[in-house]
């Protein structure tokens, strides 16, 4: 969430400020976890084909190509005699946001449903039959060579199998999970990662198998996305023998700190030594995800060896970070260098220690903002008062009448004389 930041208000900004202050109540953060795309695909596709585009036939002015397809097999949708069609022709509407191109000579599988026939495309292509790609991601599965095409081929081949039926057996699923870790794609690689939550209590990896995950452990080339996905999967799975290879994993910080996780829950967590290490590390995205994995792992017990962070941290991204992470624990021990960082910095800063106290909330919170209405900066003073009263419940009452009391700035005795009404918008 971002919202204009604090500055010395006139009666309207206050206003402004208290709008401001309720949709940071309302802040939160979604996260997403990746499913089997792959099967998702193959549910959503009336042809599936693996080829090379032999021609690209470009109309109104390169808003439109056609894809001429050349299969070299069919997973899905073939005739009765599972012969592969000469040709495939794909249309590719390129006007707007849209995947990129896909150029003449690329090798792949591609995921086809029917093109729509549209007046448009009717004025424009000759008569014939016409597919598109799923408006997935991954529905062009490129291959960079014949030979990955041909594995890619016979994994996805199987793939399809294990969807019909009964599926594969269990020892012919565990292979094909090994086959999909072991693919270029990174689409098939996430799919592999899904399928390595059914190893759990399953025999031990034999060293062909462990040597494959450690090798996709390994891999810089992924997307971020497919490689935390994994780390995540193989902790899920139990398989300690990746150990030595999660710990050598350090960048980038995002997939370091799913290291972590990965280790602490495989009971081999990194050591104090390191963790300190990286505390003090130039790289400030490593600062914080090391400050992140001591709050996750230690709790209140972490908040003194990472306030310093979030207290004189030179890189604000850094302060932020940690001051977020405080907030995560939602205790009462986090708010004495929350309520230091709400007084010591202004903008964007100001605004995450602001949610990090009202994540505490309660009667700890309001008495927080309560000592800084009287403390720091008057903008900041001014801020905290208008904070409390956003918040919900009883407790922010007699801290409120308090500072009507006593508080000698005008413009918060404004505030109060004239009430809340009117400074909504």
């Amino acid at each position: 969430l971002h919202f204009v930041p604090w500055r010395a208000p006139s009666r309207r900004r206050f206003g402004l400020a208290f709008a401001g202050a309720l949709l940071l109540l309302c802040a939160g953060v979604a996260a997403a976890t990746p499913g089997l795309r792959l099967r998702n695909l193959l549910g959503a596709a009336r042809l599936v084909v693996a080829g090379e585009v032999t021609t690209v036939t470009e109309y109104d002015d390169g808003r439109v190509a056609v894809l001429e397809l050349a299969p070299s097999a069919v997973l899905k949708g073939a005739g009765r005699d599972g012969a592969a069609p000469a040709r495939v022709a794909v249309v590719e509407v390129r006007e707007g946001p849209s995947r990129a191109a896909i150029p003449r000579g690329s090798r792949g599988v591609a995921f086809l449903q029917p093109a729509p026939r549209t007046s448009y495309l009717g004025r424009l292509l000759p008569p014939g039959s016409y597919y598109q790609l799923v408006p997935q991601y991954g529905a062009f599965l490129a291959a960079d060579s014949a030979a990955e095409m041909q594995r890619q081929t016979a994994v996805l081949t199987r793939l399809v199998e294990s969807t019909r039926g009964a599926g594969l057996a269990a020892p012919a699923a565990r292979t094909l999970t090994f086959e999909l870790l072991a693919a270029r794609n990174p689409v098939l690689v996430e799919d592999g990662a899904g399928g390595l939550d059914e190893l759990r209590g399953a025999a031990p990896l034999s060293e062909a198998e462990l040597a494959i995950v450690n090798e996709a452990l390994r891999r810089s080339d992924l997307p971020l996305r497919v490689r935390v996905a994994l780390i995540g999967a193989v902790a899920a799975a139990g398989l300690t023998g990746t150990v030595p290879v999660l710990q050598t994993l350090v960048s980038p910080a995002e997939v370091m700190a799913a290291a972590w996780q990965a280790l602490d829950a495989l009971g081999a967590p990194p050591s104090e030594r390191s963790l300190d290490e990286r505390l003090a590390d130039r790289d400030a995205a490593t600062r914080s995800a090391a400050a992140r994995e001591l709050l996750r792992r230690d709790g209140v017990d972490a908040i003194s060896r990472v306030a310093p962070l979030a207290l004189q941290d030179g890189d604000p991204a850094v302060r932020q970070a940690v001051i977020e992470g405080l907030g995560g624990l939602a205790r009462v021990e986090a708010l004495p260098p929350l309520e230091r960082a709400f007084g010591e910095n202004g903008g964007e800063v100001q605004q995450t220690a602001a949610r990090a106290i009202l994540a505490v909330g309660g009667q700890p919170a309001a008495d927080a903002f309560g000592r800084l209405a009287f403390s720091g900066p008057i903008e900041a003073q001014r801020y905290a008062v208008v904070l409390l009263a956003t918040m919900a419940g009883p407790e922010k009452d007699v801290v409120i009448a308090r500072i009507r009391e006593t508080h000698t700035d005008h413009q918060i005795q404004e505030m109060f004389d004239h009430g809340w009404q009117g400074h909504h918008h």
